[in-house]
């Protein structure tokens, strides 16, 4: 693992003492929360949705709208927006919608992504910033089921709607797996050092 790579980033986690607050029932609490999900999103460096200048706009129980404003980078040939570019948006809004129910953070967990599905209806006009809604389908215990809808954000034409599932786990259970990976490169790595040190 490099140097400029944290093992873990503290920063994509959601409040966890507002959480249980907010599980409690303090209606106050559960808005400093929502509050927090939404500002997270401004003070994120090292994220993709910071990458692509992807702002929240709204955050409520279980609905989340996002805007991405046009950049050339994002585009396409024909000077739309990248399909890729618009899946990532509304992979974003989905990840804050599934952390908007504060049971998540409070228990110490976060969403996996375990399918994605998108529809692309048309194209925004070039230059044109997009916006995507989401909201929750389902919540189960382990199982989430969202719905993404992406409009153009000066015609508001739909311009893609997705459907995505995300599986609840422990956040530690993440962070163990990435120190196992790491540590099991780090002895290939370093096993490997000595081998060539004491071939020469």
């Amino acid at each position: 693992m490099t140097d400029d790579v944290p093992r873990l980033v503290p920063e994509f986690a959601p409040p966890k003492d507002l959480a249980a607050a907010a599980v409690s029932g303090d209606a106050a609490a559960l808005a400093a929360y929502l509050d927090a999900l939404k500002s997270r999103s401004a003070v994120r460096r090292d994220h993709l949705g910071s990458h692509l200048g992807i702002e929240a706009v709204e955050v409520l129980s279980d609905r989340v709208t996002m805007r991405m404003p046009w950049r050339a980078e994002l585009r396409r040939g024909g000077g739309i927006f990248h399909g890729g570019a618009i899946m990532a948006l509304a992979d974003h809004v989905a990840g804050t919608v599934f952390n908007t129910d504060p049971r998540v953070a409070a228990a110490g967990s976060t969403g996996l992504t375990t399918d994605f599905n998108i529809s692309f209806l048309r194209s925004a006009e070039p230059g044109e910033a997009v916006t995507a809604t989401g909201w929750v389908l389902r919540r189960g215990r382990n199982v989430t089921f969202m719905q993404i809808d992406v409009r153009a954000e000066g015609s508001g034409h739909l311009i893609a709607t997705g459907r995505t599932t995300y599986l609840t786990v422990a956040r530690a259970s993440i962070a163990a797996k990435r120190q196992d990976t790491d540590g099991a490169a780090g002895d290939a790595t370093g096993g490997a050092k000595r081998q060539g040190e004491g071939g020469g």
